[in-house]
């Protein structure tokens, strides 16, 4: 293996946990500073490994020895309770100064007092040439504002990965702008955040998780957002969710949301042409009606797969209803996940089997919990339902 090119080596013994990279220097004089180049830094204090470099000494020493002139990952993921914020602000500012790519930074429990790269915020307006090279940003449970991504968004000119998990500084923010490259942006748990602005042309996928009762969410100019998740909104404001993104209905291929009755009359209006993939959380209590699914199931008319999650705490999904035959000509697969075999399960299900005029399998994932309005391992009528040739039933 000596033989090897060193670039070829080095290629190796970044795929190595640190711990094993270093042993490596024991090998040979050639070998003593070879991993030293490694171009991935994965700091986990987290995970319990014995080959994972988690004490901020010895991060210090890794960061000082360190030779290559760039890094494809730094990683650091690290309980916080006896860190400084010093500590961080200069292992976060060697990354970025080494032309990172990809970027994680993860602490629990989070810091109150830090906010990523406050500290170093003026020294990367004026020396930009480590910062623009990222790839990928990945915050969680780490301080942000939004003045600070938006400066990432507008001056990384190859950013196309960006999630940003439980900040508590993450007030508003504005991803506008027809040079942003983002491709791909996820914002989750952030509960101060009460506003999100999306014009972009380049943006593929947007993943949102949390409370949309106070959010305002304005979206338009992204004419490539095919994908958009949608979760943890309060059910009473699901207008707020809707409305903004029906100028995406057109182009948009795969969708998740969390759904209420409210929301099903709202799809009434609209089709979504090009959708292929639907993926909803369902609230439900006994005694309602599910087949107001049915009207979403309609405004998809090209839709292949069909997921719904029950989730049995929330608001209504409605009143018992009848909904006239609909024939889904192009839905394949269809999962109805913490299946209970009530009623209004069944219901649903018969409905799809019925309507479902290509339907090749059905997967039923039963809950282990009853609430006391039904019982999960009771599915005899489903499995007796007598189906069309080629459908395959899963019951699980």
């Amino acid at each position: 293996m000596s033989l090897l090119p060193d670039d070829i080596l080095i290629n190796i013994i970044s795929r190595l946990p640190l711990k094993e990279a270093a042993k490596t220097s024991v090998l040979s004089s050639r070998w003593k500073y070879l991993w030293t180049f490694t171009t991935v830094l994965d700091f986990d204090g987290i995970t319990e490994s014995s080959n994972c470099i988690s004490d901020p000494t010895c991060i210090d020493k890794v960061l000082q020895l360190h030779r290559g002139s760039s890094i494809n990952k730094f990683r650091l993921c690290l309980y916080s309770k006896d860190l400084h914020e010093s500590e961080i602000t200069n292992w976060v500012y060697s990354a970025l100064s080494k032309r990172v790519q990809i970027f994680e930074l993860e602490l629990w429990p989070r810091l109150k007092n830090y906010t990523f790269l406050e500290n170093c915020y003026n020294n990367l307006k004026s020396e930009l040439s480590g910062v623009k090279y990222l790839r990928s940003l990945r915050l969680f449970s780490v301080n942000v504002t939004g003045e600070i991504l938006e400066f990432i968004l507008h001056n990384c000119p190859l950013l196309d990965q960006l999630s940003v998990v439980r900040s508590e500084t993450l007030v508003s923010l504005k991803v506008v702008g027809s040079a942003i490259q983002l491709k791909h942006l996820r914002i989750s748990t952030c509960y101060r955040l009460n506003e999100i602005k999306i014009s972009t042309p380049n943006l593929l996928s947007f993943k949102y998780f949390g409370p949309g009762q106070e959010l305002k969410l304005h979206i338009e100019n992204a004419p490539q957002l095919v994908d958009i998740s949608f979760r943890g909104v309060m059910l009473t404001r699901v207008r707020n969710v809707v409305g903004p993104i029906t100028s995406c209905f057109p182009q948009l291929k795969t969708l998740e949301l969390d759904s209420c009755d409210e929301l099903y009359a709202q799809f009434s209006e609209h089709e979504l042409p090009n959708l292929t993939h639907l993926h909803l959380r369902v609230a439900t209590l006994n005694r309602e009606s599910l087949l107001g699914l049915a009207s979403i199931m309609k405004a998809c008319p090209f839709l292949q797969t069909l997921i719904v999650q029950f989730d049995y705490n929330g608001y209504k999904v409605g009143r018992r209803r009848k909904v006239p035959r609909h024939s889904h000509q192009h839905l394949k697969l269809v999962e109805l996940h913490g299946f209970l075999g009530r009623p209004i399960d069944l219901e649903l299900a018969f409905y799809i089997l019925e309507n479902a005029t290509t339907l090749e399998k059905m997967v039923v994932n039963r809950t282990n919990y009853s609430f006391g309005c039904g019982n999960a391992k009771d599915c005899t009528k489903l499995r007796e339902a007598k189906l069309r040739q080629g459908v395959e039933l899963l019951v699980l």
